[in-house]
């Protein structure tokens, strides 16, 4: 890509290969004539989706883009990142860009979340990266793009103006004084807090009308932050992120954007993998980003409410209901000698309409 005289972005114009495996049918052909959305539409609500699991999948590993239609059950990611970055060599970013779109003409994505991770700002991938991805969306093929190194506002404006520069949107502003002049990608797009500046700058970043969610990026944060990784699971696991996951994880909270915490290394050692995911539930992360397919069933279950969480959103529902539907409601309820006020019922519908959707998703 180059700079026009504008000062935006020049990305290339290409039509994307469509070929199928042998024997295989084609279930959706991708086009650079995209249609335009010219007022960048609102975002599906993803509030109340499951994001307990994402499962990072190199694109350059056609076997692994394959193992996905043979994982079901509790054994299936909620969501699943298309790896074009970190997990790919640059000998091979090209040829992963082309599995992945010769993948998703041929294979149903619908029954998991799909996100795509383009190559950051300033290398020779990007460009390409992000045609790629804006007709990927448009296709129906992935849901929206991670973007990496995000540190400012102005990292996220950035990106959002070249999706629309590549999808044919022009450079609408999002409606509202809140806002102010961010402009809203035709791509939704979820950022990778990975550094000490992006940690300080999360509270901004997290504002951007852009932005359905937050994805850290702990290895890189451990050794921007000179942390040592940990050998071996304790009651302080990554006692040195503490500070940076929280704060993410408060910003996203604070904006209404879902956030997902970091992998676990060692893929194998799955009492390790539970005590993390069971620290990211205890922090408040909706998720976690996962190596392996093998970690997605405990990750799953640990961050699935339980029964006993179930039964008792329902009785507070009930209770809730039962108070408010008297003519001497007082503004509170009583359930077994605890106060039940409307928050508490609000959370308690939330977690029983996610309890049904991960029920729901099981089943698919």
């Amino acid at each position: 890509y180059a700079p026009t005289p504008a000062g935006g972005l020049r990305l290339p114009s290409r039509r994307l290969p469509h070929y199928a495996p042998a024997g295989g049918k084609r279930r959706r052909a991708f086009s650079s004539s995209s249609p335009s959305h010219r007022h960048s539409p609102a975002y599906p609500d993803v509030s109340s989706r499951p994001f307990r699991s994402m499962l990072y999948v190199p694109c350059s590993n056609s076997r692994a883009l394959q193992k996905l239609d043979s994982l079901s059950g509790g054994a299936r990611p909620d969501g699943v990142m298309f790896d074009l970055e970190d997990g790919v060599s640059p000998l091979q970013k090209c040829k992963a860009r082309a599995n992945l779109e010769a993948f998703l003409c041929y294979q149903d994505t619908s029954s998991y979340f799909g996100l795509v991770r383009i190559n950051k700002r300033g290398t020779e991938w990007y460009g390409d990266d992000v045609v790629a991805a804006s007709e990927m969306v448009g296709g129906g093929g992935v849901r929206g793009a991670v973007v990496p190194k995000i540190e400012s506002v102005e990292c996220v404006e950035e990106v959002s103006r070249a999706f629309n520069e590549a999808s044919g949107s022009g450079s609408s502003s999002e409606d509202g004084d809140n806002e102010g002049e961010l402009v809203r990608s035709a791509v939704p797009l979820w950022a990778m807090i990975e550094t000490p500046l992006s940690v300080m700058n999360v509270g901004n970043v997290a504002r951007h009308p852009s932005l359905q969610g937050l994805i850290l990026g702990t290895n890189d944060l451990s050794k921007e932050l000179q942390v040592s990784p940990s050998t071996k699971s304790t009651s302080t696991t990554r006692e040195g992120l503490k500070v940076a996951i929280q704060t993410t994880i408060l910003a996203a909270r604070a904006h209404k954007k879902v956030v997902i915490d970091g992998v676990y290394n060692k893929f194998a050692d799955i009492d390790g993998l539970r005590e993390e995911v069971l620290q990211a539930r205890n922090f408040g992360a909706d998720g976690k980003t996962l190596l392996h397919p093998n970690q997605i069933p405990p990750t799953n279950e640990i961050l699935a409410p339980t029964d006993e969480e179930v039964e008792y959103s329902r009785r507070v529902v009930e209770c809730w209901e039962e108070a408010t539907s008297g003519e001497d409601f007082a503004g509170v309820a009583v359930l077994n000698g605890s106060l039940v006020e409307e928050l508490h019922a609000v959370d308690a519908r939330r977690l029983l309409e996610r309890a049904a959707m991960i029920e729901e998703m099981a089943g698919v």
